[in-house]
């Protein structure tokens, strides 16, 4: 794929969130924190259902880390901060990333051209980045480069909005088809979770109780949370 296209992707994105300015996404809006229990509680079960007792020995990438949260998180599961790394496009959220977790390895780079050898990593993940991404061959080439640097029999943890939101343009939904055919070459687990944030962000406000009654409806679930394990 022609570097210019990517560079061009990548220059949109910084662009978009440059201008994003919302306090929907303050670390303490209850519905971001009705998110982050969930996705700690449905990746403890995948870990004690693929028998990953601990993360301690395994080295761990994060495309899109922002600043630093979903890794710094892994150590709940035993993982070792010096063996965690973090990529991403913004410098801000990078400079914040490495204050706040200075054991943790961040690097300003373009998920579709990882500055990482084949066979590096052991667990990778990817929350919310790729339906940032509009152009469909630059998300193929970030798959390619997710895949190409983790070990055989290693996993991608993939979470992400299935729908489009039509007053958003700036993201666009991937469903099920789509990433089965992005992760062709990789045995997948899929699951529903996360309540669509129309309905999510008031029923947060109200209690976690409400959120919790309310994600126990399928039709009312609105990302995948996908375990990709490369064969």
């Amino acid at each position: 794929m022609k570097e210019s296209a990517i560079s061009v992707e990548a220059d949109r994105i910084r662009k978009v969130y440059a201008e994003r300015e919302d306090e929907r996404y303050g670390s303490a809006e209850p519905f971001r924190m009705q998110i982050l229990h969930e996705r700690q509680e449905r990746l403890l079960r995948f870990f004690h259902d693929a028998g990953m007792a601990s993360l301690k020995d395994l080295t761990i990438l994060e495309v899109g880390c922002g600043t630093g949260g979903n890794l710094r998180r892994l150590s709940d599961f035993g993982a070792d901060p010096q063996r965690c790394f973090g990529i991403d496009l913004f410098q801000k959220s990078l400079r914040e990333a490495q204050y706040v977790n200075p054991n943790i390895s961040f690097a300003e780079a373009n998920a579709a051209q990882l500055p990482f050898a084949a066979n590096s990593f052991d667990l990778a993940f990817q929350f919310t980045v790729m339906t940032s991404v509009l152009d469909s061959q630059v998300r193929k080439e970030i798959v390619s480069e997710v895949r190409r640097v983790l070990r055989s029999g290693s996993y991608l943890v993939w979470y992400d909005f299935a729908y489009s939101n039509p007053r958003n343009p700036t993201v666009r939904g991937i469903g099920r088809s789509e990433i089965e055919d992005l992760l062709s070459g990789f045995r997948l687990q899929f699951s529903k979770i996360t309540l669509a944030p129309p309905i999510g962000r008031p029923a947060a406000r109200v209690s976690p109780m409400l959120y919790r009654i309310l994600t126990a409806i399928p039709l009312l679930r609105s990302h995948y949370f996908c375990f990709a394990q490369k064969i």
